[in-house]
């Protein structure tokens, strides 16, 4: 009974019609991909983000191949060797700033709160600079005169040796000042612990972390950029398997989303269908359905489909494009299989060639 004055109320036009079932069911398939329209222009805006951000990932492959990489063994042995690196290097700096900042807290006076305050902050950054500059030069000096990345340019090359002897002299004066500033508190602590050893260890140590600290940071710098060319190959690899998935799932949702929508649809026209007949068998007389798509199930479903392909998926099928490698591999090859990486050390003539640059179809990488 309510359905019926729902029916009567909302759609009373359509049933003192006397063909209101055809009028109602243009009305009800018309909503239906004026809905699928809309939910599928949802689905065609992401979709067309994700295919930019897959082409832009593509070409950011294409540039890693250009460089070596890490084997999966290699590359978390490299991981754990650079955070050890990284910690060490840490603890060696500290160290080195409090010696240092010890031994030039010998030279300042202790009159007056305000000037004495100052005077440590003018220590500290003191410290830090000469302990900084230590280490950076003497990563530099080791850098120029051993060969630490075997893909730098011969030009390049050349360049960082012709600076090595001012990083040798600027390492010398740094020593020297280092020398000179730990020399008086380590004298201060040789006097009161009587210990002549404790004046060399003290003062060596002072010369020697900044030295340490550089070596360090060379060691780690031979391998940063294998290991971020690598890491970021292994991101960009689970992005583009993620972006795959997702444009699966959106074509998968829209598709049910019409399934459903369209089943909805014909089980509101079926219950219209019903009361317009009991509406029509009062007052005598037949509204005939022959070969209009209200009449059946199946009729309705072709309809809606041609519809719904003529103005929806024609429009997302060019939405849809199938961004892949060319078929350099077998189908469903991951891409690292189709185009790997070059490996480290790895001759040129061995290394993988790609025949076909123009990977990308539209929409072209934004850069």
């Amino acid at each position: 009974m309510l359905r019926y004055l729902y029916f009567k109320s909302k759609y009373g036009s359509y049933l003192r019609n006397e063909n209101g079932i055809k009028k109602f069911a243009e009305l009800s398939i018309g909503q239906l991909v004026r809905k699928v329209a809309k939910k599928s222009s949802f689905y065609r805006e992401m979709n067309e983000n994700l295919l930019v951000e897959k082409a832009n990932l593509r070409m950011r492959v294409d540039e890693l191949h250009e460089n070596p990489m890490l084997d999966p063994g290699e590359f978390f042995s490299v991981r754990r060797r650079l955070i050890a690196n990284g910690v060490i290097m840490f603890a060696v700096l500290a160290s080195s700033i409090f010696l240092l900042f010890l031994s030039i807290s010998s030279f300042l006076p202790q009159d007056g709160l305000g000037t004495g305050f100052l005077n440590w902050i003018v220590a500290g950054l003191l410290a830090i600079v000469l302990i900084g500059g230590g280490v950076i030069i003497s990563e530099r000096l080791i850098e120029s005169l051993v060969p630490g990345r075997p893909h730098r340019t011969p030009e390049l090359q050349d360049l960082h040796q012709s600076v090595a002897p001012l990083w040798a002299a600027l390492l010398v004066g740094i020593e020297l000042a280092l020398f000179g500033l730990s020399e008086a508190r380590a004298s201060q602590l040789a006097a009161i612990q009587e210990s002549s050893t404790l004046y060399y260890g003290f003062i060596i140590m002072t010369m020697l972390l900044p030295l340490m600290a550089g070596t360090i940071r060379w060691d780690a710098m031979r391998f940063i950029d294998l290991y971020k060319a690598t890491q970021a190959f292994r991101q960009i690899q689970g992005r583009l398997a993620q972006i795959d998935s997702i444009l699966r799932q959106n074509e998968e949702y829209e598709s049910n989303f019409y399934k459903i929508r369209s089943i909805s649809t014909w089980e509101l026209i079926n219950d219209f269908k019903t009361y317009k007949d009991n509406y029509n068998a009062k007052r005598g007389y037949e509204e005939l359905l022959g070969g209009h798509f209200a009449e059946s199930y199946d009729a309705f479903q072709s309809e809606a489909n041609k519809r719904y392909t003529a103005d929806i998926r024609d429009v997302t099928t060019k939405s849809l494009r199938r961004l892949d490698l060319p078929s350099a591999g077998p189908r469903g090859a991951k891409l690292s299989q189709i185009a790997r990486p070059i490996r480290f050390g790895e001759a040129a003539e061995s290394r993988p060639k790609i025949d076909n640059p123009d990977l990308y179809l539209s929409p072209q990488p934004i850069r």
